[in-house]
């Protein structure tokens, strides 16, 4: 590989390391600050595996047992377009349960009351919302109409049948992107919920990736390649024979990061590296979102 940065890589192993350990110290109870990195011990990182972030846990309740599969994968899509829990906790309390696809204009009413009492519907995490680049446009209504015309079986633009036809994960991300507005990152992400449900049967995380932005910049502290999601690879190969490598117990198995949880932690990395760069060490202790003990995370059944 040309240019490769060792020292960088070296910082890139002890971060997910590390970052890890703070999970781990976390359900077990351990009070803070739980790493002597200035770094990970002041600032947020998201978990090294996934699944693990209070976000994607919440798909767990997205996917409810007799609920049919194009209902779970709208409200995949609708969720990661907004994305603020207690906002789809409140539409449950209006109509007994998350909504399912004839249930968007009631979606739409419902939350547009609970904007206008000063409360959030959407996250800063995924900042991409399609449709809803035109002067004076409702962001909200803009993406329920979105939703509703992909996701309707009456819809024309209905993308339901090619995606459950589709027989691999590169297969299947296409039909999400072919969608005006919906690019490689939040197709990516829609993607790998879809992989936490009942309706999957295997592991798939390390079948298919495509490299975000934030992603693609961490790499680009560790390697000057026009072939960033080959680098990936390379990555989770070196990060397997490290020792510590992050382990996620699944019961009777463990398993390693996947290709999709080394996607994300190069996402963090770029942010890590730069508080390194930056010199910024004397930093204050990190006070949690989520203090206290943690609950045992859900991971998909499948992955056992």
């Amino acid at each position: 590989m040309n240019l490769f940065d060792r020292q960088n890589f070296q910082l890139y192993l002890d971060f997910v390391v590390g970052r890890h350990r703070i999970w781990e110290q976390r359900q077990e109870g351990v009070p803070g600050p739980w790493s002597e990195d200035p770094i990970l011990a002041s600032r947020k990182f998201t978990n090294v595996f996934r699944v693990l972030d209070p976000g994607s846990q919440f798909i767990f309740d997205l996917d409810e047992a007799g609920i049919p599969d194009r209902d779970v994968l709208m409200r995949l899509f609708l969720y990661r377009h907004t994305g603020r829990v207690e906002a789809w906790q409140n539409i449950a309390l209006y109509l007994g349960g998350y909504p399912q696809v004839g249930e968007l204009q009631d979606t739409l009413n419902i939350w547009k009351k609970y904007r206008a009492e000063g409360k959030a519907v959407f996250t800063g995490a995924y900042l991409v919302y399609p449709q809803s680049s035109t002067a004076g446009t409702d962001k909200l209504e803009s993406i329920i109409r979105l939703t509703q015309r992909l996701f309707d079986p009456s819809s024309p633009e209905d993308i339901v049948p090619d995606f459950m036809a589709a027989t691999t994960q590169k297969e299947r991300f296409e039909v999400l992107r072919r969608t005006k507005g919906v690019a490689d990152f939040m197709s990516m992400q829609i993607l790998t919920d879809w992989g936490y449900t009942r309706f999957v049967d295997e592991d798939l995380e390390n079948e298919f990736v495509v490299p975000g932005p934030g992603a693609r910049r961490g790499v680009s502290k560790l390697v000057v390649t026009p072939q960033q999601k080959d680098f990936l690879w390379f990555a989770q190969a070196e990060l397997l024979q490290t020792e510590g490598c992050p382990m996620l117990n699944l019961g009777s198995s463990e398993r390693p990061p996947s290709i999709m949880d080394v996607q994300n932690t190069m996402c963090e990395f770029s942010k890590y590296i730069r508080f390194v760069e930056q010199g910024k060490t004397e930093l204050k202790p990190y006070v949690p979102a989520h203090p206290g003990a943690q609950p045992a995370p859900r991971t998909p059944a499948h992955w056992a």
